[in-house]
């Protein structure tokens, strides 16, 4: 047994990235079944925490899985990657069959592996101890377990960011040619992912000029980075082939109507949902009553010229409204940030402590805690955090608050989702933790312990939801809008949920 325990530590201490890449991947996945195990929904297609778009992935995936093609060209109003993922589930495990609890397992490996990975490369920026607290903090965020065991692009999503955040930091003493052509592939699936990465490409090229080594010559840099921008096209290429055959049609189909441009990367959302996001009716949140108005059910109709019109001019539709209407435009900006913040409202573990389990579903986001002070001093922490990154001992921490930028921007420009917050946790945690070990680093002792300390205690949790998965799952009760003739609780509109007691 001596012999045994000897040859573990010797693996260890030769291997320590291997085993943290393996603790790490089986604590997040431990948890994950922990989780699912004690939750009422773990067979629904949906979660009782987060409905969002998960009725279009399952119609997409199973068209997909059957290779069966619209009957009708539909406009590319979603990202096509996740929903091509789950089909390629469907086509793996079989089509569900009432019970969604293998795909949303898959979907609970797939983030598992985001953790260990994004810990992997947290090393180089926060050192062991704080990275292990970082990864503990992820893999234990309420948020988090509820987005990466139901069908939400963010968990795919948060794979390409940390895959992003990795290779750039890694450039910061010059880009390989591996490493661009790498850094372009991750960029064009994170755009097929979220159409919104694809802006991420300015705030990493401000961040390069920003923290790059000055002894690495600029002249060869600057090839390799347009050379990773190709690539990212490159990726894009085809999607976007079949986007323009899809909008030739649809222009064929209405040719009284201005037609819609044939070039479209990714989607063609961007004007509308900024029409829908800033105007009079606008709430903060995803808020389609702009469209619904317009006939066509709610449905998107390219057809329909008054949609047709905001799918073409949104942008400047959205912007005259903000230009007559500045007082009102003001307090929408403010209303996007605030629900944006509320995704540090959330807490850890499977009773989303402390902020706890009674709250709302706002359309297509998150569950929003009733108490939500947390994300006061989250906030501050991360402006704390934002601010130190900008000196000079933690410039590599700039890229994390580049990322927050780019976010913060895209938030007050369209909607503002808890969601989107938690999406950003491989470039949110070190900023947040970072005023903390420059405060703990004051003192050597402390700079040690605190991380350890803080972790082991972060070990609860896992304890708390293997109590809950051999108990009876938690009952929940909900209230909303219903349909006028069944009576159904409309899953798309606001959603109040309490646990039953």
């Amino acid at each position: 047994m001596r012999r045994l325990l000897l040859s573990a530590r010797q693996f260890c201490t030769r291997h320590p990235v291997a085993v943290g890449v393996t603790a790490t991947f089986l604590l997040s996945l431990l948890l994950r079944v922990l989780y699912l195990l004690g939750a009422p929904d773990r067979s629904w297609p949906f979660s009782i925490f987060f409905y969002g778009d998960s009725r279009f992935f399952h119609t997409y995936a199973l068209d997909w899985a059957r290779d069966r093609s619209p009957a009708q060209p539909t406009l590319p109003y979603h990202p096509p990657l996740f929903p091509a993922l789950l089909g390629w589930l469907y086509q793996l495990l079989g089509e569900p069959r009432g019970d969604a609890f293998p795909y949303k397992l898959s979907l609970a490996v797939l983030h598992s592996a985001t953790v260990a990975f994004t810990w992997a490369w947290w090393r180089r920026v926060l050192g062991t101890a704080w990275s292990l607290l970082a990864a503990g903090l992820f893999s234990a965020s309420f948020g988090w377990l509820v987005l990466s065991t139901t069908y939400s692009n963010e968990v795919l999503y948060a794979l390409f960011l940390s895959a992003t955040c990795a290779l750039v930091l890694q450039a910061r003493s010059g880009l390989a040619w591996w490493a661009a052509v790498l850094l372009g592939a991750v960029m064009g699936l994170g755009s097929l992912t979220r159409a919104e990465h694809l802006y991420l490409w300015p705030f990493l090229l401000a961040f390069a000029a920003f923290a790059r080594d000055r002894q690495v010559p600029l002249k060869p840099q600057l090839v390799r980075w347009a050379v990773a921008m190709a690539v990212s096209l490159a990726v894009l290429a085809p999607w976007s082939v079949r986007n323009a055959r899809v909008i030739q049609e649809l222009n064929a189909q209405a040719p009284g109507l201005e037609p819609l441009p044939e070039l479209t990367l990714v989607t063609v959302y961007g004007p509308i949902n900024f029409a829908m996001a800033n105007n009079a009716q606008a709430t903060g949140g995803f808020t389609p009553d702009l469209v619904n108005k317009l006939g066509a059910d709610g449905h998107l109709d390219a057809a329909n010229p008054s949609q047709r019109h905001l799918l073409l001019h949104g942008y400047s539709e959205g912007l005259r409204w903000m230009a007559e209407n500045p007082g009102d435009a003001t307090r929408l900006l403010l209303a996007k940030l605030d629900r944006w913040l509320e995704g540090l409202s959330l807490g850890l573990g499977v009773s989303n402590f402390p902020s706890g389990l009674r709250g709302a579903r706002p359309p297509v986001d998150v569950f929003i805690p009733e108490s939500h002070w947390l994300k006061w001093p989250l906030a501050l922490l991360l402006l704390v955090g934002a601010g130190l990154s900008l000196r000079a001992p933690h410039r590599a921490f700039s890229l994390f608050t580049a990322v927050l930028l780019h976010r913060f921007l895209i938030t007050l420009a369209f909607f503002g989702y808890a969601r989107g917050m938690l999406a950003l946790f491989p470039a949110l945690l070190p900023l947040l933790l970072l005023p903390l070990q420059v405060l703990a680093s004051r003192r050597p002792t402390l700079s040690a312990r605190l991380p350890a300390m803080a972790s082991a205690a972060l070990l609860l949790l896992w304890l708390e939801a293997g109590v809950r998965a051999m108990s009876e799952p938690r009952g929940f009760s909900a209230s909303g809008t219903t349909e006028r003739t069944g009576g159904k609780l409309i899953q798309d509109d606001w959603v109040q949920i309490w646990p039953k007691s």
